[in-house]
C-alpha cells in the first residue's frame, strides 16, 4: 500500500470538486448583479423580445442555470439537514446502554477512541454507521456485538473512527450539495462518488491496520446496510454493498483497486455544459459592458 498517496486520492476528489464548483460560482456571482440589471435595461428599452437574441440570450442561459442549480442545491441541503436531524433524533430515541452487547461495543468503542461518540442501539439487525454533520457520531446496533467476533467487532469500530476522523457526514453533504448545484457538469458528481468510495476504501486500510485483514473481511460479511430508517440520510456505513467488491478486491491485494474513470457521457456531457458556462459568461460580459449601468465605470 502506498500510504499518503493513497490516503489523498479520495481528498482529492473532494477538492477538486469544491475547487471547481468556487470559480465558477465565483465568476457567476462577478458578473450576476451587473448582469441582472443589463437584462432589465436591455427589456424596458427593447422589450421581452431582446432576452432570445444576441448577448441577451447568454445572459438570460446563464441566469437560469445558475438559479436551477441554486434551487437544487438548495433543496438538497435542505433534505440532508432535516434527514441528519431526524437520524439523531431516531439514535437517541434508540439508544439504550443496557442493550445487549453494549459493555463489548463500548469496550471496542475506548479502544478506537470513540468511548464518548458511540450510542448502541436496541436492535437485533448488525449495523453500524457514523452519523452527526458538525460532531459526527456512531451508531452500533446492539445486535451486531452478538453477530460478530471480538476482532470484528474492534474492526468495525476502527473503520467508523476513520469517518468520524474526517467528518465524512458533513463532507458528504457538501459534495452532494456542490454536484446538484452544478448539474451541467456531471463530471462532478463522478468525483462525489469517487470521494466517497475512497473514503470506505480508506476506513478499511484503517481497521486493517489496527485489527488485520481477517476481522475485517469477517466484519464486511456479516455486517448488514443502513437500517432503513436511516437511509437518507448523510451518514458512512461499514456495511455499504455498493463498494463491497472494491472492498474485498483491496483485501485481498493489499491495496486499492484502480479507480474507475468517468464515463463518457459524464464527460461529454460535462464539456457541453462548461461551453455553456464559457459562452454565457462571454455574452454576459459583453452584453454589461454595451449597457449603460450604474455599476460600470461611466455608466449613468
Amino acid at each position: 500500500m502506498t500510504g499518503a498517496a493513497v490516503l489523498d486520492r479520495g481528498n482529492r476528489a473532494f477538492w477538486t470538486l469544491v475547487a471547481v464548483a468556487t470559480v465558477i460560482r465565483a465568476a457567476v456571482i462577478y458578473v450576476a448583479c451587473c448582469l441582472t440589471m443589463a437584462l432589465a435595461w436591455q427589456v424596458a428599452h427593447h422589450g421581452t423580445g431582446v432576452l432570445l437574441s444576441g448577448t441577451a440570450w447568454a445572459g438570460t442561459v446563464l441566469l437560469a442555470v445558475s438559479v436551477v442549480g441554486g434551487v437544487r442545491s438548495a433543496v438538497r441541503l435542505w433534505r440532508g439537514l432535516r434527514a441528519a436531524r431526524a437520524v439523531s433524533q431516531e439514535v437517541r430515541a434508540r439508544g439504550d446502554s443496557a442493550a445487549a452487547g453494549a459493555r463489548e461495543i463500548g469496550d471496542a468503542a475506548a479502544r478506537a477512541g470513540l468511548a464518548r461518540r458511540t450510542t448502541v442501539v436496541d436492535s437485533r439487525a448488525s449495523f453500524a454507521f457514523t452519523y452527526g454533520l458538525l460532531r459526527p457520531r456512531v451508531a452500533v446496533s446492539g445486535g451486531l456485538a452478538t453477530a460478530v467476533t471480538g476482532r470484528e467487532l474492534n474492526a468495525v469500530l476502527a473503520h467508523e473512527a476513520e469517518h468520524v476522523r474526517g467528518r465524512d457526514p458533513l463532507r458528504t453533504l457538501i459534495a452532494d450539495v456542490l454536484a446538484a448545484r452544478h448539474f451541467a457538469l456531471p463530471v462532478l458528481g463522478h468525483l462525489r462518488a469517487a470521494f466517497a468510495a475512497d473514503r470506505e476504501l480508506t476506513a478499511d486500510r484503517r481497521a486493517v491496520a489496527h485489527c488485520g485483514t481477517p476481522a475485517v473481511a469477517g466484519a464486511l460479511l456479516k455486517v448488514s446496510g443502513m437500517p432503513g430508517w436511516a437511509i437518507a440520510v448523510p451518514a458512512s456505513a461499514m456495511g455499504t454493498p455498493e463498494l463491497l467488491d472494491a472492498r474485498i478486491a483491496q483485501l485481498e491485494a493489499g491495496r486499492p483497486p484502480r479507480s474507475a474513470p468517468p464515463t463518457r457521457w459524464r464527460v461529454a456531457a460535462s464539456v457541453a455544459g462548461g461551453a455553456v458556462h464559457v459562452w454565457g459568461l462571454a455574452g454576459s460580459a459583453v452584453l454589461v459592458a454595451a449597457t449603460p449601468l450604474s455599476c460600470m465605470p461611466g455608466g449613468l
